[in-house]
């Protein structure tokens, strides 16, 4: 009974030692490269001569974007470089000079990613079409207020009675820190006296009442100007216009 039991734990320590040799003869198992999907953005239009840019994505199938992969970029068959992916993503940019280097017409762009011992590689392929740059077309822009030509009229009845009058006139172009005055004087007296100021409206119309002290003929002037003048104080020279209108009446 003792030799039996012996025999049969030989036969057993045998058995155990030749099926481990055998899974030791096999080697490890090696699990397949992850599969990976290149998508692309790019312009259908691209103008000659200036910037343009490209981009794609590099993910796993039904995963996430892969991190730190090569892409290399080639147009028509030509390599132009090779970026890295952040996020799974990578881009191509076109300088000036390069996109003066493409012909009129359609071209192919193609991203590719050669694959490494995780994932398996990958490439996409796109068309775009290279246009000549529109030339810029003249402005036509109106004119801001500063490069506007002022101008200002005046409008006075041939008589008027002793004492105030009301007078209007109109107005254009008058900018910031321009101020209207209208001012008047008696025929053979040098002083100007000035009226009623500053005046100014915003819809380029203006009033104001004209004090006519003495009878006789009146000469009166509306202008623009960059001057401040006080109202009923007396000036011997007008200052610098920008427009100015002159008209005369007789007051009785």
């Amino acid at each position: 009974m003792r030799k039996l039991l012996a025999v049969l734990a030989v036969i057993l320590i045998v058995s155990i030692t030749l099926g481990c040799l055998d899974r030791a003869s096999e080697g490890p198992t090696i699990s397949p490269a992850a599969t990976t999907t290149l998508k692309m953005t790019t312009p259908a239009v691209v103008n000659r001569g200036e910037y343009a840019a490209f981009a794609c994505q590099l993910n796993m199938t039904r995963g996430s974007g892969l991190d730190n992969k090569e892409i290399r970029w080639a147009i028509d068959n030509v390599y132009k470089e090779t970026s890295r992916t952040v996020w799974g993503f990578a881009a191509l940019n076109l300088t000036i000079n390069q996109t003066q280097d493409l012909t009129i017409g359609k071209h192919v762009i193609t991203a590719t990613f050669a694959g490494d011992y995780d994932y398996a590689g990958s490439d996409v392929t796109a068309t775009f079409s290279v246009q000549r740059a529109a030339t810029p077309t003249p402005s036509t822009a109106t004119p801001r207020p500063v490069d506007t030509k002022a101008s200002i009229s005046i409008n006075v009845p041939s008589t008027v009675s002793r004492g105030n009058a009301y007078l209007t006139g109109t107005y254009s172009g008058m900018g910031r820190n321009q101020y209207l005055y209208v001012l008047v004087k008696a025929a053979g007296v040098n002083a100007w006296k000035v009226q009623t100021a500053p005046i100014t409206y915003l819809n380029g119309t203006y009033g104001v009442y004209v004090s006519f002290d003495t009878s006789g003929n009146q000469d009166l002037v509306a202008l623009i100007t960059t001057s401040t003048l006080n109202s009923g104080s007396s000036v011997n020279t007008l200052p610098k216009t920008l427009a100015e209108s002159r008209a005369s009446t007789t007051v009785k």
